[in-house]
């Protein structure tokens, strides 16, 4: 049986979040090494929850006492997957919640479609947000269509080749790692997933959405009501999250291993996001300071943490 090892992701988590996560992950892998990006000397939310979970021996955890961005947090969870010999990573964030029998769905995935395929970068959930409800289909290029649509796996085609997958849920062969190369952590987050994504997939791997495999996740930090020809709920992100989004979106169009027909497709989705954020938001002004700072620092290349205000 295949050796996994998941790698969660913390920052000021929540105890409603994490404990049920935790034991998720628990009884779906080996080992659970947890990244901590939560400032200060200690994290007693952290603490706490590994004291109460099934299996406390079974976590490693790093804290670096500042945070250093999800990039940094996953390349270094990957060194330590690396270094316990394990067979594959299973990247997740913290406010996930996986289905009872995700990993071993995705597992089954993998083996099947590396026979079919070969080369496989990594294999990912079907998703729902739960702050929406919406269950997310992946990003999907037909060769008779221009530019990407999306396609939902079905009982007759469990298994689509993606796009993209997001991190949460990933799950990567640990010699995928070492042959793609770690996450950008000048991204900080946000489009972190999407970067190594377009790297696998110009040296000729492929990714894979799981339509058995299923899990929760928040996107966002809520959800917010849009009118596009009728009413309909969208993931709200806080002004930081909007710099980071566009700036990294920047820095994607410009990247030349990246399809030119995925930035054309993926321009419309981030004017959406402006859209939704600057009319319908509740802080349509930082929004709109923050979505100018991030395409101005996308185009000069200030990447990195953002720390003007």
């Amino acid at each position: 049986m295949a050796n996994v090892a998941s790698i969660v992701v913390t920052y000021h988590p929540k105890p409603a979040e994490l404990a049920p996560l935790l034991e998720r992950l628990l009884d779906q892998t080996s080992t659970v090494i947890l990244i901590d990006n939560t400032p200060g000397e200690q994290n007693l939310t952290l603490a706490s929850a590994l004291l109460q979970s099934s299996a406390p021996g079974r976590c490693i955890v790093t804290r670096f006492g500042e945070n250093l961005g999800i990039a940094k947090a996953l390349n270094e969870g990957c060194k330590h997957a690396i270094s316990i010999d394990t067979d594959f990573v299973l990247l997740s964030d913290q406010d996930s919640l996986p289905g009872n029998d995700m990993v071993a769905r995705l597992l089954d995935c993998y083996h099947e479609c590396q026979k079919q395929y070969g080369n496989i970068a990594a294999v990912g959930p079907t998703y729902t947000d739960t702050h929406t409800g919406l269950t997310y289909p992946f990003q999907s290029q037909r060769e008779d269509k221009l530019f990407y649509s999306h396609a939902v796996p079905s009982e007759e085609h469990p298994y689509v080749q993606a796009l993209s997958l997001i991190t949460s849920g990933s799950l990567i062969p640990i010699s995928v790692l070492t042959q793609v190369g770690p996450m950008r952590e000048d991204f900080f987050i946000d489009q972190v997933d999407i970067e190594w994504g377009m790297r696998a997939r110009h040296l000729g791997l492929i990714l894979i959405g799981c339509g058995p495999a299923t899990m929760y996740q928040s996107m966002g930090e809520d959800s917010i009501r849009v009118w596009y020809f009728g009413w309909r709920s969208e993931s709200r992100y806080g002004p930081l999250r909007i710099y980071y989004r566009l700036r990294n979106f920047v820095v994607l169009l410009k990247d030349p291993k990246i399809d030119w027909r995925w930035k054309i497709r993926s321009s419309w989705y981030s004017l959406g996001l402006l859209y939704t954020h600057l009319v319908f938001g509740p802080q349509r002004s930082r929004c709109a300071v923050a979505a100018t700072l991030g395409l101005l620092d996308g185009v000069k290349n200030r990447m990195g943490k953002h720390t003007r205000r």
